[in-house]
């Protein structure tokens, strides 16, 4: 501890001259008055001394504490202990690996990495599974570098995600758009018809059949006047059958029906019924990045009676991590064909590929990577069907890519 004592003039003097040499950081042990000659005259000769301490002391750079040693020492030993997590840490992630894969995998580097990466990319064990092969170890193989193993992972998960976009621009098109409340549906069509119309030179058509929702219909009716885009309003199958008919020159016609509790499944029925007409219309079930895994899996039962094509996931500006629909497309045969990223009509949306799915992974690998230097619990978010299992950290991966 570095002790030292000031005179002044003035207490506040005195301080100052503590902040200045010995910083904010310095704790006052003692202030008392020096006096000069006796007498009221020699009042004027009065001074005023502050003892201050620190722990810190500039001129030998050293620290006295519990640790006991200097700044650098300190420092290694933070680290030190970074490097014991990151461990402790690829420990747990091996031993899951293991208990999953086989203990075979913990000695054959490709598969163990391979792992590794795809628990970073978010996937739940029980996901994994099915993405290794058959599970058994494999022969090392020369020349497999990290960035050659990480774009082997890609590849296996973007092989269980099929894209599909909007078909072809020469024939007619019927499109409905089902899902649950709240998930954005009309936004979502709205975005599509303006760039069907003004994009691809479509001749476009609105329905919605959402009489329940307050403005839902007035809602389309004002997307529709700024695009040009005629609009109807239906509440009935009989009614959907005179609008299509009354349209029968457009070449896209975009259906909006009123969301649905996944559990009211007479509200679904409703719906199953209206849409069953003799022409063929492309369901779109709308979906939310923000929504759980597993309430993702109950919305794509319930839903599954309307006979839908694909998925559109919306607000995926919303959410920093991707890993329920990730995994929830890895778990299903059907397709996505849109991303939804904001609220702008019609910008913020794209046509589902491979390379915006293999962008939200690496994102979420790279994420991992900087909260594991922070110091962030060793668990993660992503979710599992049985339990919480230890979230993959490690360093950040910069390189290699799959498109």
């Amino acid at each position: 501890m570095n002790i030292k004592k000031y005179v002044a003039g003035t207490v506040q003097e005195a301080l100052q001259m503590v902040k200045r040499d010995m910083g904010s950081e310095a704790v006052i042990l003692e202030t008392r008055t020096i006096q000069g000659a006796r007498g009221a005259a020699q009042k004027a000769g009065r001074k005023f001394e502050v003892t201050a301490a620190i722990d810190y002391d500039p001129e030998r750079g050293a620290v006295s504490g519990p640790f006991g040693a200097d700044l650098q020492a300190v420092l290694e030993r933070t680290r030190g202990l970074e490097a014991e997590m990151r461990e402790i840490k690829d420990a747990l992630l091996s031993a899951e690996a293991g208990h999953l894969l086989g203990p075979g995998c913990r000695f054959n580097g490709i598969l163990r990495n391979r792992y590794l990466n795809l628990r970073r990319f978010g996937l739940m064990p029980e996901m994994i599974g099915s993405l290794m092969e058959d599970g058994q170890p494999e022969p090392e193989r020369r020349g497999d570098s990290a960035a050659q193993i990480l774009q082997d992972s890609l590849y296996r998960v973007l092989g269980r995600i099929p894209t599909e976009e909007g078909g072809d621009g020469r024939q007619r098109r019927i499109v409905a758009f089902v899902g649950p409340t709240g998930v954005g549906k009309t936004t979502t069509l709205a975005k599509l018809a303006a760039l069907n119309a003004f994009k691809q030179g479509r001749k476009a058509a609105l329905i919605t059949t959402d009489t329940f929702r307050v403005a839902a219909a007035s809602q389309l009716e004002a997307y529709a006047r700024i695009m040009g885009i005629p609009v109807e309003t239906t509440a009935g199958r009989s009614d959907l059958l005179k609008a299509l008919h009354k349209h029968k020159e457009a070449d896209f016609i975009l259906i909006d029906t009123a969301g649905s509790s996944p559990n009211r499944r007479e509200s679904i029925q409703e719906i199953k019924k209206m849409l069953e007409i003799p022409e063929r219309i492309h369901r779109y079930l709308v979906l939310s990045a923000t929504t759980r895994y597993q309430d993702l899996l109950h919305i794509d039962r319930q839903f599954g009676t309307l006979a839908f094509s694909s998925y559109i996931f919306t607000k995926l500006d919303e959410t920093e991590d991707p890993s329920s629909m990730i995994n929830f497309l890895v778990s299903r045969q059907k397709p996505v064909s849109y991303f939804s990223t904001g609220q702008q009509v019609p910008d913020d949306i794209e046509p589902a590929s491979k390379k915006r799915v293999a962008s939200l992974l690496l994102a979420k690998m790279r994420r991992g990577a900087e909260k594991t230097k922070n110091g962030v619990s060793i668990y993660g978010s992503g979710e599992s069907t049985e339990r919480r299992s230890p979230k993959p950290q490690g360093r950040s991966f910069e390189s290699g890519t799959a498109e």
